[in-house]
């Protein structure tokens, strides 16, 4: 087999958890449906629509009206703009067909601190136990079977997270961003929880150059790839539509040695666990 075809045949019915478009506050290379366009003619089986904003669940469900041959997927992030840590707003979203729900992204504490002194949301209160909303929102998410993202929290909150979230039944959750927020000493013992570690593809490009793909592919090895996946993380202007940035990662991972079983899991089976599907 070429590599070509076999590029195309793990691309075929792969999933992307990490996904952005228009409309959005952010400038984004496209809208929701350019998006869905390019994963359905890539023949991907779907992607994870999210926005640090608002809840991308209505969207995904007419995206899925216009195209039934690929499955979007809607999700919230527990930002300001949704009020932060809110059991309400997650039950809704969860409601209207939601299956992934992020703890603070942008407006997270970890995240803000990076760049100025200002306050950002916490899901501890001051005496470093997790707040009552974040105990609800566990709750809501165990109720309904859907993924829980750890978001931009601290490696810290990320374990009180994942702990509290297993005891209360929650048996989807993924380390957002794992490379940026923790060792991977730090990620092996989330995976001993059953806890999935996302790797985005988005690391490896130019504009953030943090990754190189021989670093992702040796961590990916060490980690097992039955507890990782693959997203893009893309949607911004200056990178390639988020189809085209599965197939780039797969394509280097092949070139880079890694078997064709070993990608499937990182793109296909182990997302599809995730989201139930």
């Amino acid at each position: 087999m070429s590599k070509t075809s076999e590029i195309k045949e793990i691309l075929e019915g792969s999933y992307d958890l990490h996904v952005y478009a228009g409309p959005d506050t952010q400038e984004r290379r496209m809208d929701a449906l350019e998006t869905v366009k390019y994963a359905y003619e890539s023949q991907m089986g779907g992607f994870v629509l999210k926005s640090h904003e608002y809840s991308t669940a209505p969207i995904a469900n007419l995206l899925d009206n216009i195209y039934p041959g690929i499955n979007v997927i809607g999700s919230l992030s527990l930002n300001y703009a949704v009020g932060g840590i809110n059991p309400k707003a997650v039950e809704t979203s969860a409601k209207l067909g939601a299956k992934v729900i992020w703890m603070p992204t942008l407006s997270s504490h970890h995240q803000i601190q990076k760049f100025s002194d200002s306050i950002g949301l916490k899901i501890v209160d001051n005496n470093d136990q997790l707040t009552k909303e974040t105990i609800e929102v566990l709750e809501i998410i165990a109720e309904y079977d859907i993924l829980l993202a750890s978001g931009n929290l601290s490696p810290i909150e990320v374990n009180k997270l994942f702990k509290e979230a297993k005891k209360r039944g929650v048996n989807k959750m993924i380390a957002s961003n794992a490379h940026r927020i923790m060792s991977l000493d730090d990620q092996k013992s989330l995976t001993e929880l059953g806890v999935v570690i996302e790797y985005s593809f988005q690391e490896c490009m130019p504009n953030k150059n943090t990754l190189s793909i021989e670093e992702l592919s040796k961590n990916l090895n060490q980690l097992g790839t039955q507890n990782c996946v693959i997203t893009t993380n893309f949607g911004q202007w200056m990178n390639p539509t988020p189809a085209e940035g599965i197939r780039m990662a797969i394509s280097l991972l092949l070139e880079e040695g890694m078997t064709a079983h070993k990608i499937s899991q990182l793109v296909k089976e182990n997302p599809k666990n995730l989201l139930g599907i």
